[in-house]
């Protein structure tokens, strides 16, 4: 059998399991390293159990995606044509404004699960870097903006996943509740594995309270060494849902780099959030509220060119202001939260100097803060040439543990195979 009668019934057999929901793609689409001929979008979970079982049965690998707004993390798919998106498994399945759960289905897009819950005083503590996002996607990817001080990681957000595997088998883990997990808690697996263990079909949700007072905060310092310091301690208040830390590279090699401004946002109780804004800021009006500051703080750190890199350093408390003066001094744009010890650092092209090989400089920079000290190193955006040559989870740990749970969840390679660190 030909190459091309075998891609037609596996395009034949998606038709019928998704009911109709693929989509030719000519020209072909070129997404996460991928030349895409077609995409299938299952609308509920029984046809997604019945593609994946199709195209396990025919060994087609697929790129999993959502909305396709974060398709540039993670390593390029490897010898995949088929898309699978998640975007119309949407809505919500239960909500119970009473016990602040929600069940949604994964394509459901955050904004509007966060207009529904906010209707019932409620806040959907998932927030994403960037603009978009699907609830699959945010789950998948862990992806933490600056809110992550106030509301925790994305796995503290779940209580239960449904999923299908890659060989169209739905499975269960978690409930709306806490006590319903006994054992190993699968749904903490499933988040951030970048959908290479199954795809998320929906999933439970515990939400947060509407806090009863917000003030939003600036502050500035010419030291590192008293920024740093101001911005641990805030972050340390008891109300304390966003704090960060920003700076620009300096204008000129070896000019004055500019002051390090520290952004805050404090949350809860009015006396506690006055309290918290007046030791930060002496005499500041309490009553600043609104977006601005985590609006500041999201976009910058999504922020990135096509041409540049983009780098999220996860490091121990006391090496946040060696390492941040380092990268700023070679040419960094950042964005760093004291706590959880992120730093964010995206570096643009210099005129003359676009390509992969531009990028060696600074990679040759991370390597050097990876081998100094306890520092994880997570490449979100790299060219796209240098991207195919490079694994953006360099240095990851446990290799051999997660290839072996990949194994047994996908042994056939079916689910965005080489997505993950080391290829898996």
């Amino acid at each position: 059998m030909s190459a091309e009668v075998g891609e037609q019934a596996t395009l034949d057999a998606l038709e019928a399991a998704a009911e109709g929901s693929v989509c030719l793609l000519d020209p072909p689409e070129r997404v996460a390293g991928s030349r895409l001929r077609a995409r299938v979008e299952p609308a509920y979970g029984e046809a997604l159990a019945g593609c994946l079982d199709v195209l396990s049965r025919h060994g087609e690998s697929v790129l999993v995606m959502g909305s396709g707004t974060r398709m540039h993390w993670g390593n390029p798919a490897r010898g995949v044509s088929v898309a699978l998106s998640s975007r119309r498994l949407n809505g919500i399945t239960e909500f119970d404004p009473a016990d602040g759960v929600i069940q949604v289905r994964a394509g459901t897009p955050l904004s509007e699960v966060s207009r529904r819950v906010e209707s019932e005083g409620w806040l959907l503590p998932l927030d994403p870097s960037g603009a978009g996002g699907t609830v699959g996607g945010a789950l998948a990817t862990a992806s933490c903006g600056p809110r992550q001080r106030g509301f925790g990681p994305v796995r503290d957000a779940v209580l239960g996943i449904d999923t299908v595997l890659a060989s169209g088998e739905r499975t269960r883990c978690g409930a709306r509740v806490v006590k319903n997990v006994t054992g190993y808690d699968l749904a903490k697996l499933y988040v951030g594995s970048l959908g290479t263990l199954a795809v998320i079909e929906k999933a439970w949700l515990r939400l947060k309270p509407i806090p009863a007072c917000v003030h939003q905060v600036e502050r500035s310092f010419d030291a590192v060494e008293d920024a740093f310091a101001q911005a641990l301690a805030a972050s340390r208040r008891s109300s304390a849902r966003a704090v960060g830390l920003v700076a620009e590279p300096p204008s000129v090699p070896g000019a004055h780099p500019g002051p390090w401004r520290l952004l805050a946002e404090f949350a809860g109780e009015e006396p506690t959030v006055r309290a918290d804004t007046e030791w930060l800021v002496p005499g500041a009006a309490p009553g600043v509220e609104g977006e601005g500051v985590v609006e500041e703080l999201r976009a910058r750190q999504a922020a990135c060119s096509e041409a540049g890199l983009h780098a999220r350093i996860h490091l121990l408390p006391g090496a946040l202001a060696g390492v941040a003066r380092r990268l700023r001094e070679r040419g960094a744009h950042l964005v760093v939260y004291p706590e959880p010890a992120v730093v964010h650092a995206r570096f643009e092209p210099e005129a003359g100097d676009p390509g992969p090989d531009g990028c060696d400089g600074v990679l040759g920079l991370l390597e050097e803060i990876r081998g100094a000290g306890a520092a994880e190193i997570f490449i979100e955006s790299l060219p796209a040439a240098a991207s195919r040559e490079r694994d953006v989870f360099a240095g990851a740990g446990c290799l051999e543990l997660m290839r072996a749970i990949k194994g047994r969840f996908d042994p056939d390679g079916i689910l965005n195979p080489g997505r993950f660190a080391g290829g898996i």
